[in-house]
């Protein structure tokens, strides 16, 4: 028994050394073709899951259990036993590679049966059941190729049923990890349609459900649309969502969280602790366009320039309210650290003027209508003030029109006068007091607004628009309808039916 032993150990160790001089050359070879699963993924031996982009390294000879100056060596297999090896960091392939391209060699003994069968899979995980390729018998120098994934560690375990060497080369793996600063993916193509498009079919999708980027500097996504055509976009951004917070783009730019808890949908929403959204241009910073049928009804534009007139807010079309006062702010004459705030005068009509001073001469005084006066101020509803300068003198207005003002006075007399009209293209504004929602509450749980003085929240617990503590008053939210306008934001949107 003792001879039959060191024979065989004999012609085994015979047979190694004559598989140790085999030459197995370095050479490159087609990547395998991989298959699709019923779920989209890519199939190979096992699953690697997602899919990733293949990047392709100059050919490299990762292991030679012969020696021979290769990176992973140990000896030859014994015949049914498993190595596991480590190729993160080898031939180019970086951490986080999820699967390696690889060409396999195995140098058998002789005396191999026929039907050896070498195995390779993702270390940890359960052998596949299909074979990398089989050998024997004979001193037989067998190779092919494979797609094999790696476990969370960048192993893989290579199995093999009887005594062989084997060889691992590698031309390029799988990663959404790219290896060198100057990989990137990158799409070229001459389509009428998109470069790429992205599909998610699940209802249930939660966060960054298409196309999501992560950087640690710099720009995460960004869009260059070098056509002069019509409607030439950068970035395009749509949602068919009906339900709250919904917007067909976000930018958000923040460190604390904003808790948003009924905003209507929008095509665009910025979330910042500074600046919610930033628009820069030449000419119109921001524009937001209100469309009715089809056709604007209102234009505000942030950022506005005509003719060396720069405006901060500019009404294209349509009215502008606030709900505070407006301010004209200048700079204090001695005092950096201080302002000087005015506030706009108000009224119910929409009124023009001029004023100035004039000289009675014999008794008479015409005063001349400016152009600009003229041209935006309606005929009707003029009202004219004449005040005199100096001892006590009688004055009147003998006539009045858009084209001249005629004093009278009992004596010549310097004096003041202040002509006032209406704006002749809105002098038909309804009434002040009107049907408005401006300080409905945006959803049930919204708290009254703090921006408020202390007189604006007081009105708005006397009418019935929040309680006392701030919360919404809801009996009178369903009385106007309120909650019903909330729970429509709120809904689902529709799904596709499958």
């Amino acid at each position: 028994m003792r001879t039959l032993i060191c024979a065989a150990l004999t012609g085994l160790v015979s047979a190694g050394l004559s598989g140790q001089s085999a030459a197995v050359p370095l050479a490159n070879w087609m990547v395998p073709p991989y298959a699709h699963s019923s779920t989209g993924e890519i199939t190979t031996m096992t699953d690697v899951t997602p899919p990733r982009t293949f990047v392709g390294v100059q050919p490299c000879r990762v292991a030679d259990t012969r020696g021979n100056g290769a990176p992973i060596q140990g000896g030859i297999f014994a015949g049914g036993d498993s190595r596991s090896w480590t190729v993160w960091g080898i031939c180019g392939i970086p951490t986080g590679a999820d699967a390696i391209s690889v060409n396999f060699t195995v140098v058998s003994p002789a005396g191999t049966p026929l039907g050896a069968f070498l195995v390779a899979w993702p270390t940890g995980q359960v052998p596949p059941p299909t074979a990398v390729l089989t050998y024997g018998p004979g001193a037989t120098v067998v190779s092919n190729a494979a797609i094999v994934p790696l476990n969370g560690s960048g192993q893989v375990t290579v199995n093999v049923s009887h005594p062989a060497h084997v060889i691992l080369d590698v031309n390029g793996y799988f990663s959404d990890t790219l290896g060198t600063p100057a990989n990137t993916l990158s799409l070229t193509t001459n389509s009428l349609s998109s470069v790429a498009s992205f599909t998610n079919l699940s209802n249930n999708c939660t966060g960054a459900c298409g196309v999501y980027a992560q950087i640690n500097s710099a720009v995460a996504i960004a869009g260059f649309a070098s056509s002069e055509t019509a409607y030439t976009v950068g970035v395009f951004g749509e949602s068919d969502s009906l339900s709250a917070n919904s917007a067909g783009v976000v930018g958000v730019g923040r460190t604390p969280p904003f808790n948003p808890t009924s905003y209507a949908p929008s095509g665009v929403r910025g979330e910042s602790d500074v600046i919610g959204v930033l628009g820069i241009s030449n000419s119109n910073g921001v524009i937001g366009d209100l469309i009715r049928l089809g056709a604007p009804v209102a234009i505000g534009i942030l950022g506005f320039e005509v003719g060396g007139v720069y405006y901060g807010v500019y009404s294209a079309l349509g009215s502008s309210a606030a709900t505070g006062a407006v301010y004209t702010v200048d700079p204090h004459p001695t005092d950096a650290a201080k302002v000087i705030r005015y506030v706009a005068l108000q009224g119910n009509e929409p009124g023009t003027y001029f004023r100035g001073r004039g000289q009675l001469q014999r008794g008479m005084a015409r005063i001349p209508v400016p152009e600009d006066f003229r041209m935006v101020t309606d005929g009707e509803g003029l009202s004219v003030q004449i005040t005199p300068i100096g001892p006590m003198a009688t004055v009147s207005v003998v006539r009045y029109d858009l084209d001249e003002i005629v004093v009278q006075g009992s004596r010549d007399v310097q004096f003041f006068y202040l002509v006032q009209g209406i704006r002749r293209t809105h002098k038909n504004l309804r009434s002040p007091i009107g049907p408005g929602s401006e300080y409905a509450p945006a959803s049930a749980d919204a708290m009254m607004p703090v921006s408020l003085t202390e007189e604006q929240r007081q009105l708005l617990v006397q009418n019935g628009t929040y309680n006392p503590d701030g919360s919404v008053n809801r009996e009178t939210a369903h009385r106007l309808g309120w909650d019903k306008m909330w729970e429509r934001r709120t809904r689902p949107a529709p799904q596709p039916v499958e």
